[in-house]
């Protein structure tokens, strides 16, 4: 993983670790995972701020939700704490499973130390020679479905031919799709689990169209399939919904398995519901990076700056 350059970031930790040096020395016991409602947190001595899901909380701190409002939160000897009335956190008693709060914790040490400035694994989305632009899905990733949708930037007045074919071998497929930019490959014609496919677009046909350059990607493995699985019932036995209460443990699943398609729809859900912290900036702008969205990367990156200072 590449390491962060961004110059904002590091004042900003500075500022952080000089004003409260007690408190960098500290750990975590707890994250908020979801918020519903009007909750507030306090830090230490601070005024009270919005709660953000992905926020770290200490002992001391306070979770403030007004009436019929609540906060989740996973604490790091692998309980869950659902908070609706003015609570001061202190160490968590009891032992659980802490593994779902250290891997949270350490995938979000990870989106800390990437590099957006040097770009993504993919490089940034932009026209090929034949004049669109592939979006998804693009060189090296991989995607959960073996019934993917393909998507690419359209040019006015054209239309698309699809083809994706294996590398191991085999004819290839070949999806006329007319002036849409989306296809979404059908059950029937699903491609096989764990292979590494090759698609191109022809725009204006096939038969005398401009081919692109091909993208490569791979369609998870049944193994990989379980580990999902496996992921989310974890996330099922710590009590929680993995597509509501848990959505963020799962967006951190999605992005551990290198799912990154599948980690940005599930953080976009999460922060429709509610406020993000820094560190889920910090990982927003990891994800995108991955996925080619270079200067939307360098936003979230400068979102969390602005918050860490």
């Amino acid at each position: 993983m590449k390491r962060r350059t961004n110059i904002g970031l590091l004042a900003a930790l500075a500022f952080c670790a000089a004003s409260a040096p007690a408190r960098a020395q500290e750990d975590p016991v707890a994250l908020v995972i979801r918020v519903q409602g009007d909750v507030a947190v306090r830090h230490g001595a601070d005024d009270p701020a919005p709660a953000a899901v992905g926020e770290r909380m200490y002992v001391g701190d306070g979770v403030l939700p007004e009436s019929g409002a609540r906060a989740i939160l996973i604490t790091r000897t692998g309980g869950q704490q659902v908070v609706t009335e003015e609570t001061t956190l202190s160490e968590p008693r009891g032992a659980g499973n802490p593994d779902i709060f250290a891997r949270a914790m350490s995938t979000l040490a990870q989106a800390a130390a990437t590099d957006v400035t040097a770009g993504g694994r993919q490089g940034m989305i932009r026209p090929l020679t034949c004049g669109i632009a592939p979006v998804a899905p693009r060189n090296g990733l991989l995607v959960a479905s073996p019934s993917p949708t393909f998507e690419w930037t359209g040019v006015e007045g054209q239309t698309y031919d699809l083809m994706v074919r294996d590398l191991a071998g085999g004819r290839p497929q070949i999806f006329e799709v007319g002036s849409d930019t989306t296809f979404t490959v059908s059950d029937d014609a699903a491609l096989t689990p764990g292979a590494t496919y090759a698609w191109t677009v022809f725009v204006g046909g096939r038969r005398g169209g401009r081919p692109c350059e091909q993208q490569e990607f791979r369609v998870m493995s049944l193994e990989e399939s379980v580990d999902l699985e496996d992921y989310m019932d974890e996330i099922a036995v710590f009590g929680l919904d993995p597509m509501t209460d848990g959505l963020f443990l799962t967006v951190v699943a999605y992005r551990d398995l290198g799912l990154f398609y599948d980690a940005h729809d599930a953080l976009a859900t999460v922060e429709r519901q509610a406020s993000l912290s820094a560190d889920l900036y910090l990982l927003k702008g990891e994800i995108l990076a991955e996925l080619g969205h270079e200067e939307a990367a360098r936003e979230a990156f400068d979102r969390a700056d602005r918050m860490m200072r």
